[in-house]
């Protein structure tokens, strides 16, 4: 994907975007342990969302280069002169998303792409179905109040167009024949064979919701709120059916706290899981994380008490401040 889609191992670094100044992305694995990974990528020469607005609308043989740019990159529609994907009995060896990606060198494979591709696309979610997940966020409500297309949290179906055009905010609007379909990199689907998700982003709001999303992955907590929560109550039960004495017979109030924290991480260690993906990776020291830019380490701690050392300093000069690794907290960034 990074080497030869991207272009970033290519001589020419020309790849299905152009040529990537920069790249970010960082490996989350999904409930059932499924892998996979959140990027986003720089552009060289690439506009900004007020410069890109004011040259389309300045010049319109400029826009139309743009906008086709977008249709040779991005999709929202299923491959034309096309059939549905049926899938058969005993053909496991058959299955777009199992088979290798069609040879170009092929003769036919300008006449058998788009069939293939949208195999895939039928194989692998790439055509939108509602489900729960869709509505987890709606207030409980009776079922048979609530509109599925208005009220899915994704948005779709998204409305159908007849063509790449930019709208009265500044938006560039791609041509969709299917609003249920997402947004896809045909290059990319057919060769990796698996669902995906892209988009452009077109405007500061988006920028920074994107790096909010993407943040929040790379810090992200490995185990849900309701599981960190119920091993905390298990160890507090098992402290109140067991409480630790002293020697008088009276409750220990610094041991109590010890073996509470104790008691959570095992329950917690207990009760993490993990796929067997995730097990291959780290066996195989394969990286979590996916960059070409460094980034400089920050001690919170230390750099905290050096600007304000009335606010984090002990207040007592008698008191050793202990300047270590384990008492600095490293930043997210690296």
């Amino acid at each position: 994907l990074l080497d030869i889609l991207l272009g970033l191992g290519r001589d020419s670094k020309i790849g299905v975007f152009g040529e990537i100044i920069a790249y970010y992305g960082v490996v989350e694995a999904q409930g059932r342990g499924r892998l996979h990974v959140h990027m986003l990528l720089w552009l060289r020469h690439a506009l900004s969302p007020l410069e890109l607005l004011k040259r389309c609308t300045q010049n319109p043989d400029f826009a139309q280069q743009v906008f086709k740019w977008y249709e040779d990159v991005f999709s929202q529609c299923l491959p034309e002169n096309t059939v549905p994907y049926v899938k058969e009995h005993d053909m496991y060896l058959r299955q777009p998303v199992m088979s290798r990606p069609l040879n170009p060198r092929d003769p036919d494979f300008h006449l058998n792409f788009n069939q293939d591709l949208r195999e895939v696309l039928e194989s692998t979610a790439q055509i939108h179905d509602h489900s729960d997940t869709c509505f987890k966020y709606l207030p409980k409500t009776p079922r048979n109040l609530r509109d599925n297309d208005k009220d899915c949290r994704f948005q779709l179906p998204r409305p159908l167009q007849a063509a790449t055009h930019m709208d009265e905010d500044g938006t560039i609007v791609l041509r969709c024949n299917n609003g249920r379909v997402n947004t896809y990199v045909p290059l990319i689907v057919s060769s990796e064979r698996c669902n995906m998700d892209a988009k452009t982003i077109s405007s500061g709001t988006v920028a920074l919701a994107m790096f909010y999303y993407v943040g929040n992955y790379t810090i992200k907590a490995s185990m849900d709120t309701a599981i960190i929560f119920s091993a905390l109550c298990a160890a507090i039960k098992a402290l109140q059916d067991h409480p630790p004495m002293d020697v008088d017979g009276e409750l220990d109030p610094s041991e109590h706290s010890r073996l509470l924290m104790v008691k959570t991480v095992n329950q917690l260690v207990g009760k993490r899981e993990l796929s067997s993906q995730q097990v291959a990776t780290k066996l195989l020291g394969l990286p979590m994380r996916y960059t070409n830019m460094s980034y400089p380490i920050f001690y919170w701690s230390r750099t905290l008490r050096e600007l304000a050392p009335q606010a984090f300093c002990p207040q007592d000069d008698t008191e050793p401040v202990i300047q270590s690794q384990e008492d600095d907290v490293e930043s997210a960034l690296d």
